[in-house]
């Protein structure tokens, strides 16, 4: 270990002066992307087609404006793997491996000539990051246009290219200053799910037709793969750290709003700023924050229980089980503040069969719904013979997910749409916080335990705030509360309740802070019922799919 440290201080001590020149250049040609602030919008459509999606991005980065040239790969890792040699022309025949290790080394080298910050790290851009920045505000084929009668202005493919023989940064670059983004090299990204041993390029190349060139189009390849038209191009960003956070203000204090339910759950912003949420004795109520008035939205409700509102403002609810419940996700469209609007059957069973008491739901970018079935309660005939996640197209088409779980609970969609997380809560198995890939819409693969609460009170509701931090309510006694995590899994925070939670949702607009949970009132306290609705002042910011009404 000692000698790998004094190889490491004698390699950046003795950079030659060249050496040190090209670290300074490949610095100096970041740029700057800042995702909700000027020319940068926070979302925008990944993808094309029925496959297209909105992407939100919540970190600012820099990314180089030209691939990665052989002189600076040279200077850095001290070979050069080019076919065509070249100093400026883009570094080429290398794997998915040996360009991460360049981004490492790069670090390293740049950390130590002062020429990034310690907390700062040079990697390969995420698919999001390079295709957001490959459009550059666009929403057409290419950052140019949908027509690619343009193209040689931009790009080199094969049409007009023989070998890699240019300089980076030949062509025209697009919007943003970004040079070869159409063709030249195939790039290198960080892709969540592309598979064992495998990899995603990103860019099209000299070897190519314009058809692969698109911003959107991509290349699943082995990640040992090492020709001549693939290359990289580099992301410079903060380390991402996952540390506890202060959520909570010292004058910040959870404040009781209501507490006359029975068992109060499924919090959900509606899109005139108001919070509705579940009675589970069989009835939905509004909270207006404006007036600080609770009001009975609709009785019966048929049991429900997870409520959400889509893009649309239509009110998406998770019906149970037992006396009254009518064991479906129906969807109530026409909804003005405190109007019932018209309730309708969304979806009541798979095949025929009638589900088991649909628990929550979360909807993706695109309207689609997935929801939790579990089998808590009920006194009716079971009709399915297991629990699962489902998925439900906006027209109703209805399919399992996943049943690779027990006792499904709590759901989220994640804010760039490539993971759903679910509690699966089962009293006499798994309390688990789980999160799948969705390999497609409607399909979840890949299941990961993010953390086990082992014999303590799992995980019920959850929602996320802007940064992708799951709000999960759990836990029971002096361990109950809002259990905070990072998307990988790590507890950041803890904010104790009461009694025991159910759920949670934050506020919109000017409440857009503001953490509201379902939850058992305090044990003993005089108040009347026992659930309620509480709310407390955080230091974050929820994310939603609803869009507020202006």
């Amino acid at each position: 270990m000692l000698a790998a440290l004094l190889v490491s201080v004698l390699a950046v001590s003795e950079l030659s002066a060249e050496q040190t020149a090209l670290l300074k250049t490949f610095r100096e040609e970041f740029i700057a992307v800042t995702p909700g602030e000027g020319k940068f919008p926070k979302t925008f459509k990944m993808g094309e087609g029925e496959k297209a999606r909105e992407v939100t991005l919540a970190r600012k980065f820099q990314i180089a404006k030209y691939e990665v040239p052989q002189n600076l790969w040279e200077a850095v890792l001290g070979s050069n793997p080019s076919k065509w040699k070249g100093k400026r022309n883009s570094v080429e025949m290398l794997s998915l491996a040996e360009a991460n290790a360049f981004c490492k080394k790069a670090t390293e080298l740049m950390r130590a000539a002062k020429l990034i910050e310690a907390g700062e790290e040079i990697r390969l851009p995420t698919e999001e990051e390079w295709e957001y920045t490959a459009r550059a505000g666009t929403a057409t084929k290419y950052s140019f246009g949908d027509d690619a009668k343009d193209i040689n202005d931009y790009a080199w493919h094969t049409g007009n290219a023989s070998g890699n023989d240019p300089p980076v940064g030949a062509k025209k670059p697009n919007g943003w200053g970004l040079y070869d983004v159409h063709g030249y090299l195939w790039e290198w990204t960080i892709a969540d799910g592309a598979g064992e041993g495998q990899g995603v390029l990103r860019g099209g190349s000299w070897k190519d037709a314009v058809d692969k060139l698109t911003s959107s189009y991509r290349r699943v390849d082995k990640a040992s793969l090492q020709d001549d038209a693939v290359g990289l191009r580099c992301v410079l960003c903060a380390v991402a750290e996952e540390k506890p956070v202060d959520l909570v203000s010292a004058d910040s204090k959870l404040e009781l709003l209501w507490a006359e339910g029975e068992f109060t759950e499924g919090p959900a912003l509606a899109p005139d700023g108001s919070i509705f949420f579940s009675d589970i004795g069989n009835a939905i109520y509004r909270y207006d924050p404006g007036s600080g008035k609770t009001e009975l939205f609709r009785k019966p409700s048929g049991r429900s229980n997870g409520l959400m509102f889509n893009q649309k403002g239509d009110l998406i609810a998770a019906e149970g089980a037992n006396t009254g419940g009518n064991r479906r996700i129906s969807i109530t469209s026409g909804i003005q503040g405190a109007k019932e609007g018209e309730v309708k059957t969304l979806s009541g069973g798979l095949d025929g069969k009638k589900f088991n008491s649909p628990n929550d739901l979360a909807i993706d970018s695109d309207g689609n719904v997935y929801f939790s079935d579990p089998r808590y309660v009920g006194s009716e005939p079971r009709e399915l013979d297991f629990e699962a996640v489902f998925f439900i197209k906006p027209d109703g088409t209805t399919t399992v997910a996943t049943r690779d779980l027990q006792k499904p609970n709590g759901i989220l969609v994640s804010p760039d749409g490539k993971h759903v997380y679910v509690s699966d809560n089962n009293g006499e198995g798994n309390r688990h916080l789980l999160s799948f890939d969705v390999e497609q819409p409607g399909k979840l693969t890949n299941k990961k335990v993010l953390h086990d609460f082992v014999t303590g009170r799992g995980i019920d509701g959850m929602t996320l705030d802007t940064d992708g931090n799951i709000y999960a309510t759990a836990g029971t006694g002096d361990k109950a509360g809002v259990y905070v995590f990072s998307p990988s899994g790590k507890q950041l925070a803890m904010i104790p309740t009461p009694g025991d939670p159910t759920n949670c949702v934050f506020g919109g607009g000017d409440d857009v802070g503001t953490l509201y949970i379902t939850s058992a009132a305090a044990r003993g306290a005089e108040i009347g019922p026992t659930y309620g609705l509480f709310r407390i002042k955080l230091k974050a910011e929820g994310f939603h799919v609803v869009k507020l009404a202006k």
